[in-house]
């Protein structure tokens, strides 16, 4: 398999893509009614909008892949996929059961119509589908890779440890297709996005779009039908990590203290993109990463300064002109590999969550003193966990994570195990 953490420069298949988008009325101006000879031509209606201006690239790269996987089981499939249905039925009215080796989890529900069962890494989802052989083009198992697994590992490294778990359920993978993309490049923008800037400097400006704000200011801008095989995203990834509080590790990717002003743009695209793009293996995508950034930053969408009546030849707008220079640095991000030695930014979450909730414990126990009331719901809580398996809890936990520090309990620890 080519390296896809490997630099790609531009290229592009031969034939424009046509990607079938719903499109809507815009913001198309109307043209301007007078200017000075010799000049460029302001097209735009006046908007009052903040420039943009002192961003700092961040990170590129797969930031979530989606794949069709074509798996030869071996002559235990029929004892393996009963077990699978057995996990499937016990995990009813959960969150998903542990397997008995505490290696992933077995959720109650599949992945209508073609994928029966549903099992989780802290890597990837595996959905699994009831043929033993793959029937024609259709893969019989669906993989979902994990945003964190792909910025530590790299997309050979998952694929690397999805062969070594489909081995040990005793199957062979005999070819692997990409089903959807996600390339994303990340920037702190201090004077941010706004709503009216990207307004008048999107082009084309026809194609359907909506946006979601969080009272005056932008937090999430789509280009693109919700059902397009390409849709672009502009939004606040820092506002997002925050909220959540789920990945607070992309502080370390972006080598920053602080989640203000990161913005990122996000590109997903579809299967019917990735065909016309002749992107039928890993190979395929490592070879052409950097042709279907170009083409996604320049032929399917930009930001241009309104300077022209003719929106192909409209200036390019500064930022965008660093946007699309990140074709040359996809491949080289894709290199990231970051090994979580010490703990996780995630964990002051629950450190903050947990302390608000002893301020809500103490006022219901009538405690006005920190220590007291500490010492008392800390007590309660050891005496929650004597009554469970704690080992099982945390195991269970870490796999949705995609942490891959997850703790393996001993299998004799576990209780009620698949």
């Amino acid at each position: 398999m080519d390296d896809l953490s490997a630099p790609q420069g531009p290229s592009r298949p031969d034939g424009a893509l046509s990607p079938s988008v719903d499109t809507s009325s815009g913001d198309t101006p109307p043209p301007a009614s007078d200017a000075t000879p010799g000049m460029a031509l302001s097209v735009t209606r006046h908007a009052h909008f903040t420039e943009v201006s002192g961003w700092e690239f961040l990170a590129a790269g797969i930031d979530s892949l989606d794949l069709g996987v074509f798996v030869e089981w071996g002559p235990l499939w029929s004892k393996t996929s009963e077990a699978l249905q057995d996990g499937k039925e016990r995990a009813a009215g959960t969150k998903g059961l542990l397997s008995s080796d505490g290696r992933y989890l077995i959720h109650p529900s599949g992945k209508p119509p073609n994928y029966r069962w549903h099992l989780e890494w802290p890597e990837f989802h595996v959905f699994l589908g009831i043929s033993q052989q793959p029937q024609g083009k259709t893969p019989n198992v669906y993989v979902s890779v994990n945003s964190r697994a792909l910025w530590e590992l790299s997309v050979n490294g998952v694929v690397d440890r999805l062969r070594v778990e489909i081995a040990r359920m005793g199957g062979r993978i005999v070819a692997i297709k990409p089903s959807r993309c996600d390339l994303a490049a990340d920037y702190r923008i201090p004077s941010e996005l706004s709503l009216e800037f990207l307004r008048a400097h999107r082009v084309p400006a026809h194609v359907q779009h909506w946006h979601i704000m969080s009272g005056d200011d932008l937090e999430t801008f789509y280009q693109g039908a919700k059902r397009s095989p390409i849709q672009l995203r502009l939004y606040g990834k820092g506002r997002e990590v925050e909220a959540h509080g789920t990945k607070l590790w992309l502080l370390d990717v972006w080598k920053l203290t602080s989640l203000e002003h990161v913005w990122r743009v996000e590109f997903q695209i579809r299967r019917p993109v990735l065909k016309q793009f002749g992107i039928n293996t890993l190979e395929d995508l490592a070879a052409n990463l950097g042709g279907l950034w170009q083409y996604l930053t320049g032929d399917w969408f930009s930001l241009r300064r309104p300077d022209d009546s003719n929106t192909t030849r409209r200036t390019v707008h500064p930022f965008w002109v660093a946007v699309q220079e990140c074709a040359e640095k996809l491949g080289p991000a894709l290199t990231l590999r970051r090994e979580f030695t010490g703990e996780s930014a995630d964990a002051e979450w629950f450190v903050n969550h947990c302390a608000g909730c002893l301020a809500s414990f103490a006022a219901r126990e009538g405690m006005t003193e920190l220590e007291e009331a500490a010492t008392l719901m800390f007590q309660r809580i050891i005496n929650y966990w004597r009554k469970r398996c704690f080992a099982e809890a945390v195991a269970a936990k870490g796999i949705p994570l995609g942490d891959p520090r997850v703790i393996r309990p001993d299998p004799s620890d576990l209780k009620d195990a698949a």
